[in-house]
């Protein structure tokens, strides 16, 4: 069959990372090397070999595009030093762009400037959103009533719903093609027919993976032996994860048992407990991660984008000012406006972070999953 090659499709990925893979002539090293390139041969080449060609409904429907963790290994021995692993993380910015309906995440991806422009009108339409009260509201704070004067309540209002609102059903629209191309593949037929058992098997795996990350601790671990634990990609990637976890269920908590339930409570210590220990894991993690872009310590981190630096800032204020603000609920129950201001600003990024999830790296919560079930429901072997 012919095949009709489209080079504009890999200069468009290229702006989405540094890469040479033009320069490629599919010797085959990347996955000789590569931790986790099965038995059949083709990862990571298949995907290479599909952006030189420019076959975009292909690298759209390739779950594997989400396997790689980014352990560096086939970089560090590319005789060619085409970067495959910088083109497979460029595959996953290009697909969270490309699954993201309204073309802003592709300018965000492209462009700092506009990125820390979006960033920053965002985080003020969600900070004057939650200092905003019905005009009827007396005594308001000086800042209030200052802010009302310039922009009627209503239109503050509004404003925050509508964010709301866009920023949900991107979302969901981001999802939805997403599982519709990985799940559907490229012929649109799927993985083929599963029965209850196997799609059980495979969500267990899944969940497992999610909950372990063997396959990331293998490919980390073993480029990283010299470094110590909190250092390493693995064990960094999953502090983040666990104490990000960790935090949104203290939250969780802490609107059911205090906002929610009429208990008249005013702390409810097991979320505070919870949520201190899950912040001390995110830091941890979120400092590892930094420190090791910072220093270049591997090849997977020699080179940082604009995207990696945001998702790590973002976690690093809202770790600082949650344990501020912690701190002085424990030592000085009552408020200042020192208090007020940093509240304002720890609630504002923890509700963009969420709400730019399908804007930004965070979007791998929803697709990495998604991908790793439908990957084994095509693979794993019969019961």
């Amino acid at each position: 069959m012919a095949v009709t090659v489209q080079p504009e499709v890999l200069d468009d990925i290229k702006r989405y990372g540094a890469f040479d893979i033009s320069a490629c002539f599919h010797c085959g090293n990347c996955t000789a090397v590569c931790p986790l390139s099965d038995q059949a041969g083709s990862f990571p080449r298949k995907l290479i070999r599909l952006g030189q060609i420019g076959d975009r409904k292909r690298l759209a429907s390739s779950p594997e595009v989400w396997l790689c963790y980014y352990c560096g290994e086939c970089s560090e021995t590319c005789p060619r030093q085409a970067e495959p692993g910088e083109y497979m993380a460029a595959l996953r910015r290009y697909a969270i762009a490309s699954a993201e309906p309204t073309g802003l995440a592709r300018l965000m991806y492209k462009s700092i400037g506009l990125s820390l422009l979006v960033t920053l009108l965002v985080g003020i339409v969600l900070g004057m959103f939650l200092l905003a009260r019905p005009a009827e509201s007396q005594n308001l704070p000086h800042i209030q009533a200052w802010m009302f004067d310039l922009v009627p309540y209503e239109t503050i209002h509004n404003m925050g719903i509508a964010v709301f609102a866009i920023a949900g059903l991107t979302i969901l629209a981001g999802f939805g093609r997403t599982l519709r191309s990985i799940w559907g593949g490229p012929d649109g037929k799927g993985p083929g027919k599963a029965s209850f058992a196997d799609l059980r098997r495979a969500l267990a795996w899944t969940f497992k993976e999610i909950a372990l990350m063997n396959r990331h601790r293998e490919e980390a671990d073993s480029a990283a032996a010299s470094l110590p634990a909190w250092l390493r990609a693995s064990v960094a990637h999953r502090l983040i994860m666990y104490g990000f976890t960790a935090l949104l269920l203290a939250t969780t908590l802490d609107f059911v048992f205090i906002t929610l339930l009429p208990l008249g409570l005013v702390t409810f210590w097991p979320a505070r407990i919870i949520g201190i220990l899950g912040g001390i894991a995110m830091m941890v993690g979120v400092v590892g991660a930094s420190w090791r872009r910072i220093r270049k310590l591997e090849k997977n981190v020699a080179r940082s984008a604009f995207a990696d630096w945001w998702v790590l800032f973002f976690l690093f204020v809202l770790g600082v000012t949650g344990f501020w603000l912690t701190g002085v609920v424990t030592v000085r129950p009552e408020k200042s406006v020192a208090y007020d201001i940093v509240l304002l600003v720890h609630a504002a990024m923890a509700m963009e972070l969420v709400l730019m999830l399908a804007f930004t790296k965070m979007a791998h919560m929803l697709y990495r999953p998604l991908a790793l079930l439908v990957y084994r429901l095509k693979t794993q072997p019969p019961a």
